[in-house]
C-alpha cells in the first residue's frame, strides 16, 4: 500500500523552517517509516522573491517546480493544494498567524512556543475545535524515541526507582548583535518563551506526568529572572523551582541565554536507586546515561537521521490520515498548561510583554 502523503504549507522562512523542510523532503525510509511521507507544496514569506530564495536553497532541483511561493501568508492560506501549514514565524506572531490558518480551514502545526500566554494558546485550541480542525504545538523532541525510552524508564520499569529530584538546564548564549530578535520584546524574546520550553519539558515528562501527580499542576512555582541589559523587556536568564506534592519531587530549572549549558549533564534525575543523566543537547539529544548506586551503568544511544522534526512532522500525518483533531502524545490541554505555567513565571518577575504582543480576541 502506498504511503499517506501530507501536503505541507511552510509560512515564515527562518532557520527553524529550513531545518524543517530538510526533514520533510528526507527519505521516510531512513528512519523506519513507510506508512506516511511528506510533500512541501508552497512556502510564504514577506516577499514571493525572498519565497523562492528559500524554496531554491532549500528544496532539489526535481522538487521545486512542485512548491509554489507566495509573498503573503494569506495567499498561502487560500491554496487548495495545502493539507496542513506549519508556523515557523517568530513567538510574537504564533497566535495570529496560526489562527488566520485556522479561520482559512487549515490544519496547523505551529512552531514552539505555541503562543506567549495562554489565554492565546486557549483561543487557538477553542477555534481549532470549532472549525474540525487539526492542531498542534511543534514540541519536536516529545516525538523523539529517545524520550519514549526516557519515560518508560522513569514510569514503568522505575530503574532509578522513586524519583525524588530533577535538574533541568537549557541554556545557550545568544550575541545580541547577530541574533537579535532574541532580545527584542516585539517579537516575544527572551530566555523563557524559547529555551524554557526545553527547560520545562523534561519537568513535565518526569513529574506532570508521573502516575501518582495524574497530570496536576505543580503545588508550588517560585521563579526569579534577570533581565536583560540589551532590553528589559525580555529576560535573559529564568530559574524556576517547582514542587509536585503527589509524586514528592521537587525540580529545579534554568533556562539562560547569558551562558551555555555544560555538554556533560542537560537533565539530572535523581531517585532512590540511582540517576538519569540526558547530556547535551537538551532539545536534540541522543543520548540516555543509568547510573545506578549499586555501581552499574547503562548507555542508550539514540542516533538521528537528519535533524529529528520528521518525527513530528509524521505523527501530523498520522492523526490527519485517521481524522484526529489532536495527537494523543501531546494534547493541547498540555500546550495550555505549559503556557499557564510560564504565565506564571512572568506573573512573579513582572514581565509583561508589549499589548499587541500579548493581545487576545475575546472568545
Amino acid at each position: 500500500m502506498a504511503p499517506f502523503t501530507l501536503k505541507w504549507g511552510i509560512v515564515a522562512t527562518g532557520g527553524i523552517a529550513e531545518q524543517f523542510i530538510k526533514d520533510l523532503i528526507a527519505d521516510p525510509a531512513l528512519r523506519g517509516v513507510s506508512d506516511v511521507a511528506h510533500l512541501p507544496v508552497a512556502v510564504a514569506s514577506r516577499s514571493v522573491e525572498k519565497a523562492q530564495a528559500f524554496i531554491d536553497a532549500q528544496v532539489p532541483a526535481d522538487l521545486r517546480s512542485k512548491v509554489t511561493p507566495y509573498g503573503s501568508y494569506e495567499e498561502l492560506y487560500k491554496d487548495p493544494a495545502v493539507d496542513v501549514v506549519y508556523v515557523a514565524s517568530p513567538s510574537a506572531f504564533h497566535y495570529k498567524n496560526s489562527l488566520d490558518a485556522l479561520r482559512a480551514g487549515k490544519n496547523v502545526l505551529c512552531e514552539k512556543p505555541f503562543t506567549v500566554n495562554a489565554k492565546q494558546a486557549k483561543h487557538l485550541q477553542h477555534v481549532a475545535k470549532e472549525s474540525n480542525l487539526f492542531l498542534m504545538e511543534a514540541v519536536w523532541t516529545r516525538f523523539f524515541p529517545l524520550v519514549k525510552t526516557f519515560t518508560k524508564l522513569l514510569h514503568e520499569d522505575k530503574v532509578i526507582g522513586r524519583v525524588h529530584r530533577v535538574f533541568s538546564d537549557f541554556s545557550v548564549w545568544f550575541d545580541p548583535k547577530t541574533r537579535p530578535t532574541y532580545y527584542d520584546p516585539n517579537t516575544g524574546g527572551g530566555a523563557l518563551l524559547d529555551l524554557g520550553v526545553y527547560m520545562n519539558l523534561w519537568t513535565l515528562l518526569t513529574c506532570y506526568h508521573h502516575p501518582d501527580n495524574k497530570l496536576s499542576p505543580p503545588d508550588v512555582i517560585k521563579a526569579v529572572q534577570f533581565r536583560s541589559a540589551v532590553n528589559r523587556g525580555v529576560d535573559e536568564s529564568t530559574s524556576v523551582i517547582t514542587s509536585w506534592e503527589k509524586p514528592q519531587i521537587v525540580c529545579i530549572g534554568t533556562a539562560s541565554m547569558m551562558i551555555d549549558t555544560p555538554p556533560e549533564c542537560v537533565v539530572r534525575v535523581q531517585g532512590t536507586k540511582g540517576q538519569i543523566i540526558i547530556p547535551i543537547h537538551g532539545s536534540r539529544p541522543e543520548k540516555i546515561l543509568v547510573r545506578l548506586d549499586d555501581g552499574a551503568t547503562r548507555e542508550y544511544n539514540f542516533p538521528i537521521p537528519g535533524q529529528g522534526l520528521f518525527w513530528e512532522a509524521d505523527a501530523v500525518a498520522r492523526d490527519i490520515r485517521d481524522g484526529k483533531k489532536e495527537e494523543a502524545l501531546y494534547p493541547l490541554s498540555e500546550s495550555v498548561f505549559a503556557m499557564e505555567l510560564m504565565d506564571e513565571i512572568r506573573r512573579q518577575n513582572e514581565l509583561v510583554f508589549p499589548a499587541n504582543v500579548e493581545y487576545c480576541e475575546d472568545f
